[in-house]
């Protein structure tokens, strides 16, 4: 099955479970009030399900401080490299070394750092989980192979089911991204004697920072 026809029946799928529960495909519109009361609602649940998965969930007020809290999590750890697309440190100057100014070493190569730092396309409530899409400059790496990965999650990309996702992704085969993560708490398994073992096929550790106000400028 290819791609476009696998999609386009996940979509349906997902239309007519959220009929079958007496919700709508698509909400009517709401009140400025509603509307705020219902975005605190997914910002709980998301925060409730990634927490209840291993994952840590840290509610800012800007980027500035995202990327604070983001500088005293590093400092704690004593990392010595991040992994990250250019545009998730954009404003923030390196030295030929690759260091910012707090002495931080960013690179593009996920192999080699102590940390993955990505920008969230989106989020899902019900799962608790992350969305990343790749692209040439976003690479799978950064949320996939450090030993410790975080997310900046601006408050207005949280959806509050995977359809909801899935049915804002392009439709046309040309604008497809290559690969779409959900990143749903750090990697466990228990396929070894049915003790559950954290990190073995993908990070350890799931970081986010809720940011109200926090698109990337530019």
């Amino acid at each position: 099955m290819d791609r476009l026809t696998f999609l386009a029946r996940l979509r349906a799928a997902l239309e007519c479970a959220e009929l079958d529960l007496g919700r709508p495909a698509s909400a009517p519109a709401k009140t400025r009030r509603a509307e705020s009361a219902a975005d605190e609602g997914l910002v709980e649940l998301f925060t409730a399900r990634l927490r209840a998965s291993g994952g840590v969930v840290e509610s800012v007020t800007s980027r500035a401080e995202a990327w604070a809290a983001f500088e005293r999590l590093v400092g704690e750890r004593d990392w010595q490299s991040v992994a990250c697309a250019p545009g998730v440190h954009l404003g923030r100057a390196a030295g030929p070394d690759g260091a910012d100014a707090a002495g931080l070493r960013l690179t593009t190569e996920a192999r080699a750092a102590d940390f993955g730092l990505s920008e969230a396309d989106w989020a899902v409530a019900e799962t608790g989980s992350v969305v990343v899409r790749s692209a040439p400059e976003v690479r799978r790496g950064y949320s996939l192979v450090p030993p410790a990965v975080g997310f900046f999650v601006p408050l207005g990309r949280i959806r509050a089911t995977m359809g909801d996702v899935l049915r804002e992704l392009p439709t046309d085969a040309g604008s497809l991204p290559s690969c779409v993560c959900f990143i749903s708490g750090p990697s466990g398994t228990s396929d070894l004697a049915a003790v559950h073992v954290v990190g073995v096929h993908g990070p350890g550790e799931v970081f986010v920072w809720l940011v109200d106000g926090g698109e990337p400028a530019g």
